[in-house]
């Protein structure tokens, strides 16, 4: 494992686990909010399926 892939996991982490966005762009080092979001961030398997179950509540 990289240390660069061990930044991927931690900051994806911790957003999926309930730390503001800025927060994590901030501890990334990063100005761009969007910048982390779309590089750093990937959604994980518990994220994806409460959404689906939320789109299937409201489509109910």
């Amino acid at each position: 494992m990289r240390l660069y892939d061990a930044r991927h996991a931690c900051l994806s982490w911790v957003a999926n686990n309930g730390v503001p966005d800025t927060v994590v762009s901030a501890w990334a080092g990063h100005s761009d909010l969007g910048f982390t979001k779309r590089t750093y961030v990937h959604p994980d398997p518990q994220s994806l399926r409460a959404g689906s179950e939320k789109l299937a509540e409201l489509l109910g």
